[in-house]
């Protein structure tokens, strides 16, 4: 078992291999996985991380706690 650490880590890229990315927010536990090359394309190009940041439930209990 290897360890996890925060964010898009794309793997496979060998010529004949299947392309996966995983995004993993190390906040909220959120975990996504695409396979396959142009999906894979298609979710590097919508910059995943930035797009869950603004929607991540963690972070926005914390920017809760920090304004009252």
């Amino acid at each position: 078992m290897s360890a996890w650490f925060g964010g898009v880590q794309v793997r496979r890229l060998e010529r004949g291999q299947t392309p996966v990315a995983d995004l993993y927010c190390t906040a909220c536990g959120t975990h996504v996985r695409v396979t396959g090359r142009d999906k894979v394309r298609d979710f590097l190009r919508a910059q995943p991380m930035n797009e869950h940041r603004a929607t991540c439930p963690a972070r926005a209990t914390s920017i809760e706690r920090t304004a009252a």
